[in-house]
């Protein structure tokens, strides 16, 4: 250390010859590594600087060669030259303008070099000027001289504004003509430059391409060393950066060196990178896909190592340049291929979202051809873990990604369904693409179908919003229709607050315009049908729009199916709400429903009028009920008769509902026009509607003594025809009909008919017998038969009837059997026929024996007589009457 002191006095005071040899000493000193990084050594910077202005040029060389020796690889002693008095950089630029040796200039670049490690240098005005005497040792004969100035070059390159300066010089292609040879310090100073230079700047890369660069790099990339095959790699990379440049032909030639060196297992990272990322560059243009030569196995093997990487930037791109090259068909089949599956599936569930796009980006099309192997690489765990994630939220398109692989995977095997959590099938319901949701819609109804008890999962992932916003936007109507319907067909679903918000877009679907899906439509009208199962639902102020819409529904051209669905679900809705009732009838409702009354499928027509029994069950729609809606049921009846000789039971339940209710409509022309059809549907009908006819012809009967006569006894008389029918309902119905028969019958008019057979054992003590009967009921004039002459046992087989408006009652038959002879007439006999049961019994016939005041001889006369109770000859009878 005396040694340096007193070297570095000479500095300051010796003589030029001492200065001279004092420097010369000093760079062999400060060959020692302790005393270049010695405190002392600091004090030699300042004398040494100081004789870089020298006149002597060996001193120059002398001083640079020192303070070069004390610097190296020392950036706290190259940074104190920054901070001497008088400028390093000036001198030194004097030096490179100068006409000195082209050793002492090389020395001064190469100190240049050290000073421009120095952002505050670089920045120096002088700086610039130093680029023009750089670039001129650069095109100088001697390497030295050569490789000097294009490391200093380079150094100074850092700063963009030198940059630009150099750019005016030209000198792309004397640095292009440098990369080549065995200098590879000078090679990488070279390749090092054209990377700063050609930074954002296309028109440079070209020029640089232009000029071979691409070929000179590739001729030395095989025997380059790590380092310098580094450079090479990040060259690439800044070139491919271009578009212009990555589609090139020219490109395409870098693709097969560029995989052959990440082979190289002395490659580092830095190179790693670069190759990657120009690799990238270059495939991901689909016709530089085209022009691969590699082999799938040459290709793929190298890169899943790199997925493995301590780097994360290289795990990127390695996952980012898979992705490009499977989109070849025959990448995405080879056997090679599969192995990327694992790495890929743990990257996806790193939680790096660049990672996890580029890498799920890659499982796109490897899980076309591999999704077994996604799937037992924990693919569904990992994927559904990016799709459900909230915090940070998945960013929309990665989520899109992750759906796709997932759906790759399920559509392999159907029994993955089941693997997948709830949450993450009703998330991928928000998926942009069309085949993303099919699967997942396809997957919840399977689930569903399999577990009941997944409904109630599903709806509080929030299934029923994701299904009603499909329906709104026309996506998968079909799948969305089925599994909403599927979900409020259960009764917890029901129960729960959001069923009542899903009425009024169910509704809004079935009036939208746009809403072409018959199946759709049909199976909203399900999911509706099931929500008005419930009660409160059925009674939410939303069903009013839901009414709304069923009758629109009911106005197309809907088919059977979907008017019975339709129907069936108005029924819930007005059940259970007068406003319902009044929203059906303001839509119109009460003429469409009319209308569906004559459908061809009587299950249609049932239900349309149990509909209509529901609408006018009280009086809410009185306003409403008219003689029409009594035709149109009417004529359901008719109909019903006509084509399939079976009745209606809820046609014939509705007409009583609505008399019942509305008194009014007894005395209506309608109600006489219906009668008819009543009798005959009481004569055809099943004992259901027995019951129902019965039940509204009683009503009317009561009606009868309020109504003006002639209406009253225009519908008696038409009720009348039912007179056989009720008599046989008493001998065969259930004992609930009789008290509602038996009444009916004591009301109707008809005809009473006693037909005298004949007589047996009407002899007398003196004469022949020339019997004849006569009969009186009441006050009525009297009737009597022919005369039968010379016999005891005459025939007569004559019938007398008697018209009644209404059935007597208590009232009795007389007979009375005579002989007539020369001397007058001789009583036979009488007989007394109570005749009320005749009417409920509809005949009543047998032998009656003939009562006489005193009958001398003890024989037992008697006439055979049948009465009967009936609507035959009604008109003609009254007509006589």
């Amino acid at each position: 250390m005396s040694s340096l002191n007193q070297l570095i006095a000479v500095l300051h005071l010796g003589s030029r010859n001492a200065r001279l040899s004092a420097a010369r000493a000093l760079h062999e000193l400060f060959d020692a590594e302790n005393i270049r990084d010695s405190d002392l050594s600091v004090q030699a910077v300042q004398p040494l600087v100081d004789m870089l202005n020298a006149a002597s040029e060996s001193e120059q060389h002398a001083a640079l060669l020192a303070l070069m020796r004390l610097t190296s690889g020392n950036i706290s002693k190259a940074a104190l030259m920054t901070e001497v008095e008088g400028n390093p950089i000036e001198s030194l630029y004097k030096i490179l303008s100068s006409p000195s040796s082209l050793e002492l200039k090389s020395s001064a670049a190469a100190l240049c070099f050290v000073l421009f490690n120095s952002t505050k240098v670089r920045e120096l005005p002088t700086a610039s000027q130093c680029i023009e005497p750089l670039i001129m040792l650069m095109q100088s004969n001697m390497d030295i001289a050569v490789e000097s100035g294009v490391c200093a070059l380079e150094r100074l390159l850092d700063d963009e504004r030198q940059v630009e300066l150099a750019s005016a010089y030209n000198v792309v292609d004397l640095l292009v003509g440098l990369v080549s040879g065995s200098n590879h310090r000078l090679i990488e100073a070279s390749i090092s430059a054209l990377i700063k230079l050609g930074k954002d700047q296309t028109p440079r890369k070209l020029d640089m391409v232009k000029a071979g660069i691409v070929e000179n790099c590739l001729v030395l990339l095989p025997t380059a060393p790590s380092s310098l095959c580094s450079s090479i790699a990040e060259l690439f990379r800044i070139l491919t950066n271009s578009s212009a440049i990555s589609k090139s032909s020219t490109a395409a030639k870098i693709v097969e060196p560029l995989f052959m060196v990440l082979l190289r297992p002395d490659f580092g990272m830095w190179g790693q990178h670069s190759a990657l990322q120009a690799l990238v560059n270059i495939l991901e243009k689909p016709q530089s896909l085209t022009t691969l030569k590699l082999t799938p196995s040459q290709v793929i093997e190298p890169l899943i190592s790199f997925l493995e990487s301590p780097s994360q930037a290289i795990q990127q791109l390695g996952t980012e340049l898979l992705s490009h090259l499977l989109a070849q068909e025959h990448f995405q089949q080879d056997i090679t291929t599969k192995n990327a599956v694992v790495p890929l599936v743990q990257l996806a569930g790193i939680g790096i979202l660049n990672l996890q796009q580029t890498a799920i980006k890659a499982l796109e099309n490897l899980s076309l051809s591999w999704p077994k192997a996604v799937a037992d690489a924990g693919g569904i765990f990992e994927l559904s873990k990016v799709i459900t994630q909230d915090d940070p939220q998945t960013p929309h398109a990665l989520r899109e990604s992750a759906s796709l692989v997932l759906c790759n995977v399920l559509r392999f095997n159907a029994d993955y369904y089941f693997r997948v959590p709830i949450v993450v099938l009703v998330k991928m319901l928000h998926s942009t693409l069309e085949s993303t949701i099919t699967v997942a819609l396809n997957a919840l109804i399977i689930q569903e179908r399999t577990d009941a008890a997944s409904a109630e999962l599903m709806t509080e992932a929030g299934a029923i919003d994701a299904l009603l916003d499909l329906l709104r936007s026309h996506q998968c109507e079909e799948a969305s229709g089925r599994l909403l319907e599927s979900l409020f067909n259960n009764v917890r679903v029901r129960e729960m607050k959001v069923s009542k918000y899903a009425i009024a877009p169910l509704a809004q679907y079935l009036l939208d315009p746009q809403t072409s899906s018959q199946s759709g439509q049909l199976l909203a009208a399900l999911a509706l049908g099931d929500l008005s199962q419930h009660e409160g639902l059925a009674r939410a102020s939303d069903s009013v729009s839901a009414c709304r819409a069923l009758i629109g529904l009911l106005e197309d051209e809907a088919t059977e199916e979907m008017k019975m669905v339709a129907i069936c679900a108005l029924q819930n809705f007005v059940v259970h709400s007068r406003t319902n009732r009044r929203a059906v009838a303001e839509a119109g409702g009460i003429l469409v429903i009319q209308e569906l009354l004559l459908s061809i499928n009587s299950e249609v027509a049932g239900q349309a009028a149990l509909l209509i029994k529901f609408l006018f069950s009280n009086h809410t729609l009185q306003e409403y009920v008219s003689n029409g809606l009594i035709r149109s049921l009417t004529a359901a009846v008719e109909k019903e008769l006509w084509s399939t000789a079976t009745i209606n039971v809820e046609v014939l339940r509705t007409i009583h509902v609505i008399f019942s209710n509305f008194p009014k409509l007894h005395v209506s022309e309608a109600a006489t026009v219906c009668i008819p059809h009543l009798v005959a549907a009481l004569n055809s009908g099943s004992e259901a509607a027995q019951d129902a006819v019965l039940n509204t012809l009683c009503l009317l009967k009561h009606s009868w003594a309020t109504m003006p006569i002639d209406i009253s006894k225009s519908q008696a008389m038409i009720a009348a025809e039912a007179i056989p029918i009720l008599q046989m309902l008493m001998k065969t119905c259930p004992p609930g009909f009789h008290e509602r028969a038996d009444s009916l019958l004591h009301c109707l008019p008809g005809c009473l008919t006693v037909t005298i057979k004949r007589g047996n054992n009407l002899k007398q003590v003196m004469g022949g017998t020339n019997a004849f009967c006569r009969l009186t009921i009441g006050n009525g004039p009297a009737r009597q038969t022919k005369v039968v002459s010379h016999s005891t046992s005459p025939e007569w087989k004559e019938a007398f009837t008697w018209a009644f408006d209404v059935p007597p009652k208590g009232q009795k038959l007389h007979i009375l059997c005579k002989s007539k002879n020369t001397f007058g007439k001789t009583t036979l006999g009488r007989v007394t026929i109570q005749i009320d049961k005749v009417v409920s019994e509809g005949v009543y016939s047998g032998l009656f024996s003939l009562s006489r005041d005193n009958n001398k001889d003890g024989s037992s006369r008697t006439l055979e007589i049948e009465i009967t109770w009936s609507n035959r000859m009604l008109n003609e009878s009254m007509k006589g009457a």
